[in-house]
């Protein structure tokens, strides 16, 4: 575009750019003169006000790309300085012909004006955020609409309406902001949709009232309603934000009534008169009773539990499943009893079916066991938690490496598939042999063409089903969760052998996890419960009891003959590269030394004393601790105890000799073996380095 200086004469490429340059920088001065006089006095500057508002309806500084997002956020920073923390109501028209004092007019006079200036600029968020066409709008929302937005322009508008809505949730046109915000919390983007979900986040935990948290879940429900349930997981775990305690008694209400019958007239009137000065005490203080805001939490419940519940029967994506049950357990011990008996039957069929992972399993069991375990659901006096045992009995053998073994399959392969994830989390060279003749195996199997297959198979669900670094925390937290519901807050109901048998594989889960401070989380767990059930102490006897052996394959803990068990792993435990958790290991094995020679009780005492790495750290404050603080502790734990070996190690006087690795000649039979599935000789003498010697006594 060609720029005429003066008489006809056109400017050359560096003068158009000294001049946009000072149109730049003249607007700014505008801009920042007029909000500098606005956010003195807002009373006197409303003009200042509204010359910054009719900005967005000039040509020339919605061509200049920089000085509109400077509009955009200057006003932000005006609005959320000068709006008040009340709704402003509309006046009627009795009202308006009413005589009003100076005081009261100039106030009116400024709150009109006000909510007019911000109507205008909420509605150039709203049309930049929706990107709508220019039909139907307005002068100034026509010339909004044609201006060219790009991605800075949304994030700086999206971030003031973000920031508008935070800081004042109650404030007229609230609604209006959070459904032009609300898309972006469904938004591909990481940047944008963590804008949305912050904001939601702050504006339920600083909400006391409750009207405002009302007002996102019902934009949220019917939002998810017009998107027909098809919405990113961010959406649902937002929703499990709402800090809700306590909802509506729906038999509170009758129970009120016959005590006010018995009382005298006398009585009666002066209750009347003191509810009366309650009411007005209220509404002086600005805040609800706690009727009221039990009443707004019921409803509050209901769209979230109506958008959940939906979910759960209609949803097959893992992941928004996953924020939905993580949602559930927040809010179980809320949901009506009612609703209780419907609720536990999706969750155990979400729980047996084929394509729910190990964590939506867990959650599934946690959501059961917190409502069953409230206190006031009379449905669970009548609810036999059996399945619920089983089922985490079940993952619980998952995530320790094993596998049931059914009657129409070939026990050499479940064997092989049993040994593979067992050892797939591992990197020891006996773990890297397995691998290779599995591996091996598989490639070189021609002869049975028809099984390869099914190995196949067996290959990709082993490598789904395998526990990565990201996943233990969670599931360690939920199972550990589990477990106290189960185990402890029922240790008086519960058996003796499906006590044996949950602690035999937790044993096994923390053999296989790959992160320390779970393996530790879940061993602290194994030494609570052998210091509550002494009779966990016929888990360090290696004999078998009659009856038969230990059946590992079998998920049910009542008949898999856990008395028969022997807890080898925390041999194995004990020589970890962790020192923490050698410690734990070798605290379990000295419980179970001293249950055989001193008894259980001189046994407890002794482990439940036990210092860990300080002076200030036993294993009874582990055990007080909640499965998350837990192994946050020994995480900090592990990273002291390393850093000091750090340290020691690297200490100027430490030069000690180091002897070398003992090494173990294979024998010939493995040898032969190699050979045969294409293992070199070297492999097998590096995989029997170190090997530990074995003491027959």
């Amino acid at each position: 575009m060609d720029v005429c200086v003066s008489d006809g004469v056109v400017a050359s490429g560096v003068q158009q750019l000294l001049l946009r340059k000072k149109l730049k920088s003249d607007f700014q001065l505008v801009i920042v003169t007029n909000c500098e006089a606005v956010m003195r006095s807002p009373e006197a500057h409303m003009a200042s006000l509204r010359e910054l508002v009719k900005l967005f309806e000039s040509s020339k500084i919605m061509s200049l790309k920089e000085t509109r997002v400077i509009l955009v956020a200057s006003l932000c920073v005006v609005f959320k300085d000068i709006l008040p923390s009340y709704h402003i109501r509309n006046l009627t028209e009795p009202e308006k012909s009413q005589q009003m004092k100076k005081e009261t007019k100039k106030l009116r006079f400024f709150e009109e004006n006000l909510l007019v200036n911000y109507r205008k600029y909420t509605d150039v968020l709203h049309t930049i955020l929706s990107g709508i066409t220019s039909a139907g709008k307005s002068a100034r929302g026509a010339k909004c609409c044609k201006v060219d937005w790009n991605t800075v322009d949304r994030v700086t508008a999206l971030r003031a309406a973000c920031q508008l809505l935070e800081a004042h949730p109650r404030f007229n046109f609230s609604e209006e902001l959070i459904q032009s915000v609300l898309p972006y919390l469904n938004d591909a983007s990481e940047k944008l949709s963590s804008i949305v979900f912050t904001t939601f986040k702050n504006i339920f935990a600083n909400d006391r009232e409750g009207e405002a948290s009302l007002s996102i879940c019902k934009a949220i429900h019917a939002f998810w309603r017009k998107m027909s349930y098809r919405l990113r997981p961010a959406v649902a775990q937002v929703l499990s934000l709402v800090p809700i305690k306590e909802v509506a008694d729906p038999n509170g209400d009758g129970g009120s009534k016959p005590d006010r019958k018995l009382l005298s007239r006398r009585e009666r009137k002066k209750d009347k008169l003191e509810r009366k000065h309650e009411k007005q005490m209220s509404e002086t203080q600005a805040a609800k009773s706690r009727e009221e805001r039990s009443k707004l939490n019921t409803l509050i419940l209901n769209e979230i539990l109506f958008v959940y519940f939906k979910l759960l029967k209609t949803t097959d994506n893992s992941q928004l499943l996953s924020a939905v049950l993580e949602g559930l357990s927040v809010y179980s011990s809320l949901i009506n009893v009612v609703y209780v008996e419907s609720l536990l039957s999706i969750l155990s069929r979400l729980i047996t079916h084929k394509s729910t992972g190990l964590y939506d399993g867990l959650n599934c069991v946690n959501t059961a066991l917190n409502i069953l375990n409230h206190r006031g659901s009379t449905f669970a006096l009548e609810t036999d938690p059996t399945r619920f045992y089983n089922h985490l009995y079940a993952m619980l053998g998952r995530m320790a490496g094993l596998r049931a073994v059914s009657s129409g399959t070939d026990l050499s392969k479940s064997n092989l598939s049993t040994l593979s994830a067992a050892y797939a989390r591992s990197n020891t060279p006996a773990a890297r042999a397995v691998t290779d003749y599995i591996h091996r195996a598989t490639i070189t199997k021609q002869s049975h063409p028809s099984d390869g297959a099914a190995d196949d198979d067996v290959t990709i669900k082993q490598s789904a089903e395998r526990i990565t670094l990201m996943e233990c925390e969670r599931l360690t937290d939920v199972m550990l969760s589990c477990l106290n519901s189960l185990l402890i807050r029922r240790r008086r109901d519960v058996s003796v052998n499906r006590v044996l048998a949950f602690v035999k594989r937790l044993t096994g889960a923390a053999l296989a996890m790959s992160e320390p401070s779970c393996t530790g989380a879940i061993l602290v767990r194994v030494i609570h419960l052998l210091l509550l059930f002494p009779r966990c102490e016929v888990l360090f006897d290696s004999e078998t009891e009659i009856g038969g052996a230990y059946r590992p394959d079998v998920d049910d803990p009542e008949l898999c003959l856990p008395a028969s068990a022997c807890l080898w792993e925390l041999k194995l435990l004990e020589k970890h590269s962790s020192p923490i958790i050698a410690e734990l290991a070798r605290a379990a094995l000295l419980w179970g030394h001293t249950a055989h020679i001193q008894g259980p009780t001189e046994a407890t005492l002794k482990v439940g004393k036990l210092h860990l790495h300080s002076a200030n750290r036993t294993v009874d404050n582990l055990i007080q601790l909640s499965p998350m603080e837990c192994r946050i502790e020994l995480a900090k734990l592990d990273a002291e105890w390393s850093e000091t070996q750090s340290t020691a190690d690297h200490a100027p006087h430490a030069h000690r000799k180091r002897s070398r690795p003992s090494s173990h000649c294979p024998p010939e039979w493995l040898i032969t073996m190699g050979k045969n599935v294409g293992l070199t000789e070297e492999f097998l003498y590096a995989s029997c380095t170190k090997r530990p010697k074995l003491t027959i006594r």
